[in-house]
């Protein structure tokens, strides 16, 4: 009787002939329709009768859980009763005839898992969604590269250009030039000219 699970043992006849304190107190069963020897399909059609075996017909319900024990079939299910409490029911034949079913209240363990399937959901979410944010700002980071490469490429050429035409001229130059003074001024000219050609040579490599 220290058990957490009620208990009850029917014969090849199928009645009851043992249970536990727990499996009255789960049922809650008048004290006068349970003794030794009690068929066991009036209890099932108590229970029926208060909707405790789901929707349907009560005879159905009754029918359904002799043949199951008379025929010594093995089974588990889980009803939820009207008071929402979760009742797993676990049937097992014995050698020679008879059945003996155990049943647990699980309501709190269904609750738990619940509430852990929903914060597993929630974690799986987030990191989702965490994931989608950080795709998103690579994403973004790259076309931003992209188009400042792209602008410096274009600004590069399009200086090119004129800086290219500024050397030719001061190669033309250069023949006209008779002092020493103009001479040294072109080449420092020069010099400057092809260090910036060489940095926007550069920048289109980029």
């Amino acid at each position: 009787d220290h058990m957490t699970q009620g208990v009850s043992v029917v014969d090849k006849n199928m009645c009851l002939v043992a249970w536990n304190n727990q499996y009255l107190k789960l049922f809650g069963y008048p004290k006068d329709l349970v003794y030794v020897g009690c068929p066991i399909a009036d209890l099932i059609r108590y229970n029926a009768e208060r909707g405790e075996c789901g929707p349907g017909s009560v005879e159905e319900h009754v029918r359904k859980r002799l043949h199951w024990m008379k025929v010594g079939s093995a089974h588990e299910f889980e009803r939820i009763r009207k008071d929402g409490r979760v009742i797993q029911m676990r049937g097992n034949p014995i050698a020679g005839g008879g059945f003996v079913t155990t049943f647990a209240d699980i309501t709190a363990f269904r609750a738990n898992e619940a509430v852990l399937e929903a914060r597993v959901k929630d974690r799986t979410q987030q990191l989702a969604d965490a994931l989608t944010e950080q795709q998103l700002a690579r994403e973004q980071a790259d076309m931003a590269n992209m188009s400042k490469s792209r602008f410096i490429a274009a600004a590069s050429h399009d200086l090119l250009q004129p800086m290219h035409a500024a050397r030719l001229f001061s190669t033309v130059l250069e023949q006209s030039i008779s002092t020493e003074e103009d001479r040294q001024t072109l080449q420092q000219l020069d010099r400057a000219l092809y260090g910036a050609e060489s940095m926007l040579s550069a920048l289109l490599d980029i």
